[in-house]
């Protein structure tokens, strides 16, 4: 389930969408814009003030998360995996497992089940564990889904966290692929292959069934209305993602602590004092910052979802993979050219007005997808 950081709330999508609510928050962010300090607005599980709003820390920088909607870049990265509970620990103490985090996202539009990313692999973990990202000498990485200029009005987002003892051949054969991965998740395919950047990988057989026989002790699959009639706007920020109703497993949570500047649960009355029950959780962060490094991010997955089932790649042997993603970045090009050549004869036909500057915005956004400069048609 989707909770939304606003301030020192933690808040429902329902809860935002109430018209008092999402009429003071709007008022909020239009006087943050014109360089206002608007007054504070007390929310249901907390308050929002102007300093800390909508704001993330680097170093000692205070960043603001840039806007996203329809036509802007969408990045949404993992910022902290607490695992709770998890791993449950026996009769003779608690114990260690590897863990294993992944994320599948698509839009509300695609029938056809995307491939799941895998974010994290890492090794005896305990209970009660919190990481920001996986470290440097590990597998994995934060990027659940980037694009350059999102078209989609809605996207369903799952995460699934699963724990287990993998063989050391699991790291090791993962391991080997992440080094051409540039920082785009590795892509696990029903096929036991792993698609990077730049190569494709058949998994060994048990370490396939491995991976796809663990059960999450984590899982969450849920929307991110960008821009869907009757539903609440998602907001660019920080945004806590648990497994279930976190006021059914424990209903002071979200009066209690709220999600800081820095993407972490933390007390509202001490902010030194992070979190550390036993409710699992992920934070993720959605925000519109253009990064040119992920680039590759949709054609890569779009390998994944189609390019697994035409290779008969030997168990344990790799692949170059950079033809067919050129290949597929131009294959996208070519079709986001053929509807810009298609929307600018409605343009042109069109009368003057509202219906007319959102078809404008689309083809700008079109435009922003296309990677080859050649490709691109003239304004």
């Amino acid at each position: 389930m989707l909770y939304y950081a606003q301030g020192d709330a933690i808040m429902t999508a329902d809860e935002i969408f109430q018209p008092d609510v999402f009429r003071s928050l709007t008022e909020f962010f239009d006087d943050l814009k014109l360089g206002k300090t608007p007054s504070t607005i007390n929310l249901p599980t907390g308050d929002l003030k102007a300093e800390g709003a909508g704001k993330m820390e680097v170093e000692d920088e205070v960043v603001p998360f840039q806007p996203i909607g329809l036509g802007l870049p969408l990045s949404v990265i993992v910022r902290e995996v607490y695992t709770g509970k998890f791993p449950k620990g026996s009769f003779f103490g608690p114990k260690k497992e590897d863990m294993l985090l992944t994320s599948a996202i698509k839009s509300i539009a695609t029938l056809d089940a995307k491939p799941r990313a895998l974010n994290y692999l890492k090794k005896r973990v305990p209970a009660h564990s919190r990481m920001e990202r996986p470290g440097a000498s590990e597998q994995g990485t934060p990027h659940i889904f980037y694009s350059p200029a999102l078209l989609e009005r809605s996207l369903t987002l799952d995460i699934t966290v699963a724990f287990d003892s993998f063989d050391q051949e699991i790291f090791e054969q993962i391991g080997n692929t992440f080094t051409s991965a540039a920082g785009i998740p590795l892509f696990v395919t029903q096929s036991f292959y792993l698609i990077a950047a730049g190569a494709i990988t058949k998994l060994i057989g048990k370490i396939g069934e491995a991976i796809f026989d663990s059960t999450p002790e984590f899982e969450s699959s849920d929307a991110l209305d960008i821009f869907l009639p009757g539903s609440a706007p998602l907001p660019a920020g920080f945004v806590l993602v648990t497994g279930d109703n976190i006021d059914s497993v424990d209903p002071s949570f979200r009066t209690k602590h709220k999600v800081s500047t820095k993407g972490t649960v933390v007390e509202v009355a001490n902010e030194a004092k992070v979190y550390s029950g036993d409710v699992p959780y992920v934070v993720i962060s959605v925000d519109g910052t253009q990064s040119d490094e992920l680039k590759s991010f949709t054609p890569t997955a779009a390998s994944a979802a189609l390019m697994s089932r035409f290779f008969n790649i030997k168990e344990g042997k790799s692949v170059p993979f950079e033809l067919v993603i050129e290949g597929l970045k131009l294959f996208n090009d070519i079709s986001f050219r053929k509807q810009i050549i298609e929307l600018d004869k409605k343009i042109e036909a069109a009368p003057d007005g509202p219906a007319k500057e959102e078809m404008k915005k689309k083809r700008a956004a079109l435009q922003a997808n296309i990677l080859e400069e050649l490709l691109k048609p003239k304004a």
